[in-house]
């Protein structure tokens, strides 16, 4: 059965990325608005950004008028606002077109003009635009603010404001990163590192150096797996082919190998893929003979990548290593493993 997605695929056109990012800030705004007010903010809130918004109905009490000649027991108000999302899937921006766009803006009292694009803006571009913009406001008496973010920082901020149990929507943003990472929209994917549960198999992951899935779960590209075991990614390690195998359990022979990134299984490969089937199925009663993956590893390196907060998480979460490190090329995996120790995540 081929997984369901909650994100069109099948086109690269950009109306298609802009309905599918569209639709994920409308699944949290009608979630919870006061969540969506901190995903945008925080999304929108950094050295090239400068707007803050108010999302949703405020509610006041006993808040007098401007002149002063009444005050009600309470006030109901919502501010107008106005968001035009300008999204590129590579890097040609056109200031021109993005200032087109400026007379879309009416009254409203809080204006931005978004860009969302697949790199980061160059200074000399988002500096550009903002004197332009700011050119305009002055000329027709608007308060239009301009923002750039990447696909990335939308993927970031709103992992930063969903808990381990939004269950539902944790499994929307990872089938939006792989949306995303389809479309080449995520170009860090060699710093990434999926952290993916592993209580019940941690024990023959490391003896084999194999994680093992079924295959309808879909995941983003990464160069590193991490095996998190309770609160903490217990051992990490350098992706290097994923294997779909079917095989009788019975006669211990493979019925279908099927390489689905890098090269193909080695014979040694493939008899340590029979043997964590074998030990999934004694040691734990899980039947992984048939449709599932197999994630290689070079090796699994022990590490204790601590998470501080309260609750575990439900499947899998998503770190980019160059941020944490604060490394902009990353060293091999050993040196990796102990550099998280150090580190602590929420």
């Amino acid at each position: 059965m081929s997984k369901i997605h909650y994100f069109q695929r099948y086109s690269q056109k950009e109306n298609v990325v802009t309905n599918n990012t569209l639709l994920l800030f409308s699944r949290l705004y009608n979630d919870s608005p006061s969540r969506f007010e901190d995903f945008i903010n925080s999304l929108l809130t950094n050295e090239n950004n400068r707007v803050n918004l108010e999302i949703g109905l405020r509610f006041r009490q006993q808040e007098g008028n401007k002149s002063g000649s009444s005050i009600p027991d309470g006030s109901i108000i919502q501010k107008g606002m106005k968001v035009l999302v300008e999204t590129k899937l590579y890097d040609n921006n056109d200031s021109n077109q993005l200032l087109r766009h400026l007379d879309g803006f009416d009254n409203e009292d809080t204006q931005v003009l978004l860009l969302v694009n697949a790199t980061e803006t160059k200074q000399k571009f988002n500096v550009k635009v903002h004197k332009l913009v700011d050119e305009f406001n002055e000329t027709n008496n608007k308060r239009v603010e301009f923002c750039s973010v990447t696909f990335k920082e939308v993927i970031d901020a709103l992992d930063n404001v969903l808990f381990e149990y939004d269950v539902e929507f944790n499994e929307m943003l990872d089938d939006y990163r792989e949306f995303c990472e389809g479309q080449d929209l995520l170009p860090r994917h060699q710093f990434m590192m999926r952290a993916i549960t592993s209580s019940g198999s941690f024990t023959q992951n490391m003896k084999h150096n194999i994680y093992y899935d079924a295959k309808n779960r879909g995941y983003a590209a990464h160069q590193y797996l991490g095996l998190y075991n309770d609160k903490s990614v217990r051992a990490v390690g350098r992706l290097k082919k994923v294997v779909l195998a079917n095989a009788d359990m019975k006669k211990r022979k493979f019925t279908k190998v099927e390489s689905k990134q890098g090269e193909p299984a080695t014979e040694q490969e493939k008899e340590q893929i029979l043997s964590i089937m074998d030990e999934a199925y004694v040691e734990n009663g899980w039947n992984v003979f048939n449709d599932h993956q197999f994630f290689i590893v070079d090796e699994f390196i022990p590490t204790d990548f601590n998470k501080i907060t309260k609750y575990p998480i439900q499947r899998t979460k998503f770190f980019d290593l160059g941020s944490e490190l604060g490394l902009e090329e990353l060293p091999s995996c050993v040196e990796i493993a102990e550099l998280l120790k150090e580190k602590t995540w929420e």
